[in-house]
């Protein structure tokens, strides 16, 4: 896909881009800060000018992906079928100026391809409790920990928002680090404590019978705390060094998998104020869940942009994959439908309870297909949503 590879680009390019890209969202923030849900209730459609109303209306999920989004089906001509008008197809042609480059595509790890439940790279202790994908990363990022732990010399790995400790783990009792894990859940800690036992158990009766191919040695279970890190300040726990520490000064490696929203931040904020953290290797999610203010923009100098707030609705936005929009497109399967119909029953909750906006419904697979009677019986309704709310259909 065309766009812009950030890796080749100079300071003052990147600020450009920043430039570039707020000034789009200045100008057109009023499509994309919206929900599908309230395409009747705000009257979407009618917030688009009236030249891009003709060029677009008629046109079916196909023509949208093809035109529109510039991802045809495979052996698909494109063809307009009228004269679009300028400013659509510049915004179309800027979107993917601006757009950073990618390979859509998904390939099997080759660790999977004996068995796809299975990664070939963890010994099956370490597999239990654990789904291929998370397998897959917590492998990928424990032996980058461990380089990178013996390149900078650390004394102590910390894991944080650990969970259920399986990264931890992995590091402590596959990899030989000595490791903390920070938790804010109280019973994630103690279901990962759970855990840890069970692997030990696991790890002495393979070493009985495998002594020369399972060693546990004098590897020990990681050190649960329990403690919520706030982004906006220093975190005391976090920095204190296992008793158990060489003398001489720790040296930290901080670690995050899946480090949520303002977790993220902080993570960074401990790395560039702490000088006793000489470490980080952290992949981040849910970026929609960054504070604003507060951590989103990281930068002041983007901070200081016109333009360069952004709503929860365009977070979130920015962290779906067009590619899979457009194949839902081409497909044209009856799933579609289901936006639609949420976006109607949107407008039956606002009717009889105004003040009652995105209340949560669940999600429910091949909804679509279901009578509302049916839909009842499931426990899709909000609990919020008093019986008055239920629509007659």
């Amino acid at each position: 896909m065309p766009g812009v590879s950030v890796r080749g680009l100079s300071h003052e390019e990147r600020r450009q881009l920043a430039v570039n890209l707020t000034r789009v969202l200045s100008l057109y923030g009023f499509i994309l800060d919206a929900y599908i849900i309230e395409f009747f209730t705000d009257n979407l459609w009618s917030t688009l000018p009236c030249s891009w109303q003709e060029a677009l209306d008629g046109l079916n999920p196909p023509q949208l992906a093809t035109l529109l989004l510039g991802m045809p089906g495979e052996g698909e001509v494109v063809r307009y079928r009228s004269v679009w008008p300028l400013t659509l197809l510049a915004l179309k042609s800027t979107a993917y100026a601006l757009a950073f480059t990618r390979t859509p595509g998904f390939q099997t790890p080759s660790e999977f391809l004996e068995n796809p439940s299975q990664s070939s790279r963890l010994t099956a202790p370490f597999r239990k409790h654990v789904r291929p994908k998370k397998q897959h990363e917590i492998w990928r990022l424990g032996e980058l920990v461990k380089k990178l732990s013996d390149l900078t010399g650390c004394t102590q790995v910390v894991d944080v928002g650990s969970g259920q400790g399986h990264l931890s783990r992995f590091m402590s009792l596959g990899l030989g680090l000595k490791v903390k894990s920070i938790e804010g859940d109280q019973r994630l800690v103690e279901r990962a404590q759970h855990l840890d036992q069970q692997l030990l158990q696991a790890l002495e009766k393979e070493e009985k019978r495998n002594p020369q191919v399972v060693q546990i040695g004098s590897r020990c279970s990681p050190h649960h705390v329990v403690q919520w890190v706030d982004p906006r300040t220093l975190c005391e726990k976090l920095l204190l060094p296992l008793e158990n520490s060489p003398q001489g000064g720790a040296r930290l490696l901080l670690t995050g998998l899946h480090a949520c929203g303002d977790l993220s931040v902080a993570l960074l904020r401990h790395f560039s104020c702490c000088p006793e953290v000489v470490a980080l290797a952290s992949v981040g999610c849910c970026y929609m869940k960054l504070s604003n203010p507060g951590s989103y923009p990281l930068s002041q100098w983007v901070a200081a942009l016109p333009g360069c707030e952004l709503s929860y609705r365009l977070r979130e936005g920015a962290c779906h994959a067009l590619e899979e929009y457009a194949e839902r497109l081409q497909k044209a399967g009856p799933g579609l439908r289901t936006h639609c119909y949420r976006a109607a029953l949107e407008t039956v909750i606002r009717h009889a309870q105004p003040k009652l906006c995105r209340p949560g419904v669940q999600g429910i697979p091949r909804v679509h297909e279901l009578k509302i009677e049916e839909l009842r019986r499931t426990g899709w309704w909000p609990s919020s949503a008093s019986p008055c709310c239920w629509p007659h259909w």
